[in-house]
C-alpha cells in the first residue's frame, strides 16, 4: 500500500553575528615609487627607500592582451616607517599598496602590472549577520538518519549568487553543501556523507557578486550506525593509490533489505529500509534531494508484484510502494524532471515484452516504447537493465535471453543494436555479440561502453568496447575483466572519474574497483546485493543516470 510520511520537526534558532571588516592594504615603508605598467608591461623595479616616506601603490595599466608582470626588484632597505596608503585604481585595473614597513626591512616592492582588458572588480570581505541552528535528522524526527545534519540558516546579506556549508572533520578533507539559493531568506541545507558517531565542523560562505561573508565554526555530532546495517570489510588491492575517492550506492537483497551509501573507506554514511525482497537499484534523484529504490520484481508472479519507493535524503519523508510502478522490475533510471523511467512487465506469468514508462510520484506516468518485437527480436524477453542519457535524450536498455542492448529514443524508436543476432533486427544499425546473459552496463559520451556479462556458467566478466555511434555503427573489444568470481543474477559496472572501473558481483555481495590497466584498487564485502552507483559527490546529479 502507497503510504507517504513527512515529520520535518522543529527547532529553535540561534543568532550569531559575523562581523568582518574589508581588509586593508598598505604599502611598504620605505620604499621606491612602484613602476607603473601600461598596456600590461611589467613594473618598473622600486627606487631605493628614503627612511619614513610612503611607497604609494601601483597605477592600473591600461586594457592590454595580458596581465602586466611585478617590477624585477625591491628598493634597499630602510627604516620603519608608517602604514602606506593603498593605490588608486585607474581605467578599471586594480592597484593595491604594500604593507607597512619594518625596521631594517626591504624598501618599497615593486608595482603590480595592470590587469588585461582594463581589469575586472573583485569581491570584498563584508559585514554579515548569520542565524544559524543545526541537528542530525534522527533528532529532526522519526526515521531520520542520524549521519544527516540539517542546517537551517539565513543571513542578512542581499541578493546572494552563492552560498555553500564546507564541513569536515578534524585533519579530514572537506566537503561542501551547496544550498538552494531559491530557498532565500530561510534555508535549509543538508550535510551528506558523514560517518557515524563523529564530531564535524562546519561554516557558511556566501556571496552576492560584490560581497563576501563566512561565518563563524559550528560543530554537529551524527549519531551511531544501527545493527540494521549489514557488516562490510574492504580490503584495498595492490593498485590502492589509485583509488578514485567517492561514495557507492547500493542496496542488499539477503536478510534485513537496506538502502546503502558507503564512503571512500567503506563505511555506511547513509541507510533506508529497503523495498520488500531487497534492493535491486539504489539511486538519488537528479536533483539529489530524494533516494529512489525497488526491488528486483524477477519472477513476475503478481499484478503489482514489484515495489518502487521514494526516500527523502533526511529520511524524514518517505513514499513507499508507489502504485503506478507495481510492475516495474530490476532497473530504474532518474530522469531530469525529477521522476523516473523503469521497465514494467505488460502481462504476469514469467518472461514477458516490458513498457518502457516514464512516470513521477504523483501518478503521471507516459509509455514511451513497448520493449517487444518492434524493438529487438526474441524468443521471449527479460529486459533488465536502464539507463537514460542527457546528451542525446535517450536510453539503453539489457535483455539477458536474446543477450543483447538497444538504444531507444525518447519518442520510442530503436537506433541500435548491439549484441544478440542481427538477422530480422528491426534497429537501423546492429552488431551481433557471442556472449551470453548481460546485466549492467555503462555508456560514456565518448563511445566507451562497459557491461557485465554473467556468463551461463563459470566466472562472470566485465568488458569493455568502443563504440561508434555516428556514421558506420561500429564495436571494438578494448579488454575483459574476470577475476574469477561469479554472479548468476544482476551483476553491474561503472566508469569513474580519474577512469577507473566499480564492479558490482552482486549475488557473490562483492564489489571491486579496478584501474585503467585491471589491477585491482579495493574490495568490499558485504554490501551488493543489487546493481551499485557511484559518485564523487552526493550533491548534484548523477554521473550516470
Amino acid at each position: 500500500m502507497w503510504r507517504s510520511t513527512k515529520n520535518l520537526g522543529f527547532f529553535g534558532l540561534l543568532a550569531l553575528g559575523c562581523s568582518e571588516g574589508a581588509t586593508n592594504f598598505q604599502a611598504p615603508v620605505p620604499g621606491g615609487d612602484a613602476g607603473a605598467p601600461a598596456s600590461g608591461a611589467s613594473g618598473a623595479a622600486g627606487a631605493a627607500a628614503g627612511v619614513g616616506g610612503v611607497g604609494t601603490g601601483g597605477g592600473a595599466g591600461s586594457a592590454g592582451g595580458a596581465v602586466g608582470g611585478a617590477g624585477t626588484s625591491a628598493g634597499t632597505a630602510g627604516v620603519a616607517g608608517t602604514g602606506g596608503m593603498a593605490g588608486g585604481a585607474a581605467s578599471g585595473g586594480s592597484a593595491m599598496g604594500g604593507e607597512s614597513g619594518t625596521a631594517g626591512s626591504s624598501g618599497g616592492m615593486a608595482g603590480l602590472g595592470g590587469a588585461s582588458n582594463g581589469g575586472s572588480a573583485g569581491t570584498t570581505p563584508g559585514n554579515c549577520t548569520f542565524t544559524v541552528s543545526s541537528q542530525t535528522a534522527d533528532e529532526a524526527g522519526p526515521g531520520g538518519i542520524p549521519t544527516v545534519g540539517i542546517v537551517n540558516w539565513s543571513v542578512d546579506l542581499a541578493g546572494l549568487t552563492s552560498a555553500n556549508i564546507v564541513f569536515g572533520t578534524a585533519g579530514g578533507t572537506p566537503m561542501t553543501a551547496p544550498a538552494t539559493l531559491g530557498q532565500a531568506p530561510n534555508f535549509r541545507t543538508l550535510l551528506l556523507g558523514m560517518k557515524g558517531s563523529t564530531e564535524y565542523t562546519f561554516h557558511l560562505e556566501v556571496g552576492n557578486g560584490a560581497t563576501t561573508c563566512a561565518s563563524p565554526d559550528y560543530t554537529i555530532t551524527t549519531g551511531a550506525v544501527p545493527n540494521t546495517v549489514p557488516p562490510i570489510t574492504r580490503e584495498m588491492g595492490p593498485s590502492a593509490a589509485a583509488q578514485d575517492r567517492g561514495f557507492i550506492l547500493t542496496g542488499t537483497r539477503s536478510g534485513t533489505s537496506v538502502a546503502l551509501i558507503l564512503d571512500a573507506d567503506g563505511d555506511p554514511v547513509w541507510w533506508a529500509p529497503g523495498p520488500e525482497g531487497g534492493a535491486s537499484r539504489v539511486q538519488m534523484s537528479y536533483d539529489g534531494q530524494y533516494m529512489w529504490m525497488m526491488t528486483v520484481n524477477v519472477r513476475n508472479q503478481a499484478d503489482g508484484g514489484g515495489e518502487v519507493t521514494r526516500v527523502s535524503m533526511d529520511g524524514l519523508t518517505t513514499d513507499a510502494d508507489i502504485p503506478h510502478f507495481g510492475n516495474c522490475h530490476h532497473d530504474l533510471t532518474v530522469l531530469p524532471s525529477g521522476g523516473i523511467a523503469c521497465m514494467s512487465w505488460i502481462q504476469q506469468s514469467g518472461d514477458q515484452p516490458s513498457d518502457l514508462i516514464e512516470g513521477d510520484v504523483d501518478g503521471n506516468v507516459t509509455t514511451i516504447a513497448r520493449l517487444d518485437e518492434n524493438i529487438y527480436v526474441g524468443s521471449n524477453y527479460h529486459a533488465n537493465a536502464i539507463h537514460y542519457h542527457p546528451s542525446d535524450d535517450t536510453y539503453t536498455i539489457s535483455d539477458r535471453n536474446p543477450n543483447l542492448f538497444v538504444k531507444v529514443s525518447r519518442a520510442g524508436d530503436v537506433l541500435w543494436q548491439f549484441g544478440g543476432n542481427c538477422s530480422g533486427a528491426p534497429a537501423p544499425n546492429c552488431i551481433a555479440g557471442d556472449w551470453r546473459v548481460n546485466h549492467g552496463h555503462h555508456l560514456l559520451d565518448d563511445g566507451t561502453f562497459l557491461f557485465f556479462n554473467n556468463g551461463s556458467s563459470g566466472a562472470s566478466t566485465v568488458f569493455k568496447y568502443t563504440l561508434v555511434e555516428t556514421g558506420t555503427f561500429s564495436a571494438d573489444e578494448v579488454w575483459g575483466y574476470s577475476p574469477g568470481a561469479t554472479s548468476n543474477t544482476l551483476g553491474d559496472v561503472q566508469q569513474t572519474s580519474n577512469g577507473n572501473v566499480v564492479i558490482a558481483f552482486s549475488t557473490a555481495n562483492l564489489i571491486h574497483e579496478i584501474d585503467p590497466s585491471n589491477n585491482l584498487v579495493q574490495s568490499i564485502n558485504g554490501a551488493a546485493g543489487g546493481y551499485i552507483s557511484w559518485r564523487k559527490t552526493l550533491y548534484g546529479p548523477p554521473p550516470r543516470l
